[in-house]
């Protein structure tokens, strides 16, 4: 059904194009290229003008409703990138373990890395200016 309305709605945006540009402008525009007459243009005459006219409505009446029917049926279908992604699991914990009497032995805590990086004469110069 989204292929075949996609379909349609590529048909009458083209068709919507081809009556815009049908039309006479009153200026020199696409297909009235050059000359000042109302009889230059595709269609001939007033009446043939105010076919296109009415044409060009309905064209673009029937585009903006397959605008809307697309947008409503494949919305429906959307997913966010990030629903795709695996679930995050939570970190596993380090096994209990006990002590000769049966009590948690709570591990020793490692200390942390204290030295500091020594200053480099890079770092340390001013600027020149």
């Amino acid at each position: 059904m989204t292929t075949f309305i996609g379909i349609l709605h590529i048909i009458v945006a083209l068709v919507l194009i081809v009556l815009v540009l049908i039309q006479d402008s009153k200026s020199d525009g696409a297909l009235g290229m050059g000359g000042a007459s109302g009889s230059n243009s595709l269609l001939g005459a007033t009446g043939a003008q105010s076919l296109a006219g009415k044409m060009t409505v309905w064209a673009a009446i029937f585009f903006a409703i397959s605008c809307l029917t697309l947008s409503i049926l494949t919305s429906s279908k959307t997913k966010s990138v990030v629903d795709s992604l695996p679930l995050p699991t939570a970190p596993a914990a380090a096994p209990a373990t006990t002590d000769a009497n049966g009590a948690a032995a709570v591990p020793a805590e490692t200390p942390a890395a204290t030295a500091t990086p020594a200053a480099t004469p890079a770092a340390t110069a001013t600027p020149a200016q």
